[in-house]
């Protein structure tokens, strides 16, 4: 532990400072309330063009669509996060890339979903996720291929060819898409909590551990119910094989579910996540939708982001504490951005939002 405390020191005090600066600029409780009762997109980026989006959205004209909007949101994001990759070295550089190379999961995924639904490369491309380590290049690549397999295989690893085998490209529509895209996800998402798992320590891997290892549980959890609303089988083959808090005792009793809705009573009455997805099979049969799932997900995140704030200062946490409020900052704001556009009421475009209460 003193090693990492003096090598955090030494290497990344600036570093520290920076993330703090950059947090008193994020988006407060109010100015995402705000934002949910917006009336049109020329409001939102009204609201957003003096802070931390504003270069980016006034490069836009007067007619931009809401995908060049939201673009720019992710740049605003991207570059926020480059730039604390630029002030740091050594363990947290390699760290920060490991947070983009997770990303490439989410490129990926995305790529897949407009494959199969034939649409444009240049479709594809004005809403990729402009964090990922993927070039250009190497996606326009992997757009001119026709099979799954090949794509998980040139993308990815052979952990990700297994994880979608059974998936073709000729039948990924509907919730069986979005089973696919949690799946190519959760695959991301195993590779960066593996690099926490394995190579931090101390006080470092402590802080990290929770953030990484509730987002491949929940990815697991995910992936069985969709599995069951779709009536899917083999869905073992597709789960990761890391566990944090939901493990294999817990796995099980998820798969022995019946239903969708059995498997969230499952989850409900766990010991950790229980108090975290609460009321969860009211929640679906009410929206008929698992995106709450999601959006438990990010608010726990961001109580375990402010705790991290608290405590041990001299930590890679410190990093991932922000990045995890900046993330769910875009998150919020494409989420806003998306109802507005669909014309949602104020209640259901607050309900995808992750707000600190």
């Amino acid at each position: 532990m003193v090693g990492d405390t003096l090598s955090h020191l030494v290497a990344d005090n600036y570093l520290i400072a920076l993330v703090r600066g950059k947090r008193s600029k994020l988006l407060g409780r109010q100015q995402l309330v705000a934002l949910s009762e917006s009336k049109s997109q020329t409001e939102i980026i009204g609201l957003l063009a003096e802070g931390p989006y504003g270069p980016e959205l006034s490069k836009l004209g007067s007619e931009s669509s809401m995908i060049e909007t939201e673009r720019a949101v992710r740049i605003g994001y991207a570059d926020s996060v480059m730039s604390l990759i630029r002030a740091s070295g050594g363990d947290t550089r390699e760290f920060l890339i490991q947070y983009r190379r997770r990303l490439d999961a989410y490129s990926v995924a995305g790529l897949v979903l407009f494959k199969a639904q034939g649409k444009t490369w240049e479709e594809y491309f004005a809403t990729r996720q402009p964090l990922a380590l993927m070039n250009e290049q190497e996606l326009h690549r992997l757009y001119s291929l026709d099979d799954l397999s090949t794509i998980a295989h040139e993308a990815g690893d052979r952990y990700l060819v297994e994880r979608v085998k059974g998936f073709s490209m000729a039948d990924i529509e509907g919730e069986r898409a979005s089973l696919v895209r949690d799946v190519i996800n959760g695959w991301g998402e195993e590779r960066f909590y593996k690099h926490i798992d394995e190579k931090l320590s101390g006080p470092d891997r402590e802080n990290c551990l929770p953030v990484a290892g509730s987002a491949i549980d929940i990815a697991n959890l995910t992936i069985i119910v969709r599995s069951k609303i779709i009536g899917a089988s083999g869905v073992k083959d597709h789960l990761i094989p890391s566990h944090w808090k939901l493990n294999q005792r817990a796995i099980d009793q998820l798969l022995a579910a019946t239903d969708a809705a059995q498997g969230l009573d499952v989850v409900a009455g766990h010991e950790y996540y229980g108090r975290i997805l609460s009321g969860a099979r009211q929640k679906y049969e009410e929206s008929k939708s698992l995106a709450f799932i999601e959006v438990a997900l990010r608010r726990y995140q961001l109580d375990l982001s402010r705790r991290i704030f608290l405590g041990f200062p001299y930590s890679i946490g410190i990093a991932l504490a922000f990045l995890i409020l900046k993330e769910n900052e875009a998150r919020n704001v494409a989420a806003v951005l998306a109802g507005v556009s669909a014309r949602l009421p104020t209640d259901e475009i607050r309900s995808l939002l992750a707000i600190q209460e």
